[in-house]
């Protein structure tokens, strides 16, 4: 979508959730890459350039909350394309209460906000979902509404569609590792027989940046995997295998999450 050098220096990258787990390493391939204008923002402004090691006139930080209209318009202004990380489930889960209500609030200020902004292109990252979509948990309704609500802007919104991802500092991979390390023997409910197909930070990160400078990619949904298709039990008893751990699983199926 922007191949030319002169063209990436004049653009303007909002990423959303900076200080995150994907966020962050979305400004850290961006700086890295030099050419593009980034904007973080954040509930927090005033960690990101201690955070990212670089002065203001490498990025631009600015604060503002999702579910605060004016804030999100004042963040949008002058940007061309805006990732979307934006999640209510994230941090402590105390917060977890009523998080769908809050992530369509911050959705439908979203897309109001890139309408009133012009602003070009919106890059989503939502949960992966089966072929049907009849018995989707609260979670993954949410996200699949995040995605309809962002489309409703005058923006083209792309996107991307991952299952686990694993990677330091992601939940997915904190909870494999605890459990994994400190129990010799865990007792299981049904649900970590359930197929997966994980893929690495890294991949999604590339997968998210690249598709700014690829027009096919432009107003379209895609699913992101890795090569494998994996149980949780799968993806325990490998990482208990690099520990040289031996592990013991026993699963009961009344047993809830």
């Amino acid at each position: 979508m922007f191949n030319n050098k002169d063209t990436k220096q004049n653009l303007r990258i909002l990423v959303t959730g900076a200080t995150g787990f994907i966020g962050s390493r979305i400004v850290k391939r961006l700086l890295a890459d030099g050419q593009y204008k980034i904007r973080c923002m954040t509930r927090n402004p005033e960690n990101i350039y201690e955070l990212f090691n670089v002065s203001g006139n490498l990025i631009e930080a600015v604060k503002a909350d999702a579910s605060n209209y004016s804030e999100l318009v004042e963040a949008l202004k002058g940007v061309d394309v805006a990732f979307y990380l934006i999640h209510s489930m994230e941090g402590s889960s105390k917060k977890w209460q009523e998080f769908s209500k809050r992530d369509r609030i911050a959705a439908e200020n979203f897309a109001k906000a890139a309408s009133e902004t012009n602003t070009k292109r919106i890059i989503y990252l939502s949960g992966l979902i089966g072929a049907e979509h009849n018995d989707l948990s609260e979670h993954m309704r949410s996200r699949k509404e995040v995605g309809d609500i962002l489309r409703t802007s005058k923006a083209d919104v792309t996107i991307f569609r991952a299952a686990v991802i694993l990677g330091q500092g992601g939940g997915s991979f904190q909870m494999l590792q605890y459990l994994v390390e400190r129990l010799p023997v865990m007792v299981c409910p049904k649900w970590v027989l359930t197929k997966s197909q994980p893929i690495s930070v890294d991949d999604v990160v590339t997968y998210l940046i690249k598709s700014i400078e690829i027009q096919e990619t432009t107003d379209k949904d895609f699913d992101i995997g890795g090569p494998e298709i994996l149980s949780y039990i799968d993806m325990m008893k490998r990482y208990a295998s690099i520990l040289n751990k031996s592990l013991k699983i026993i699963i009961i199926p009344f047993l809830t999450p």
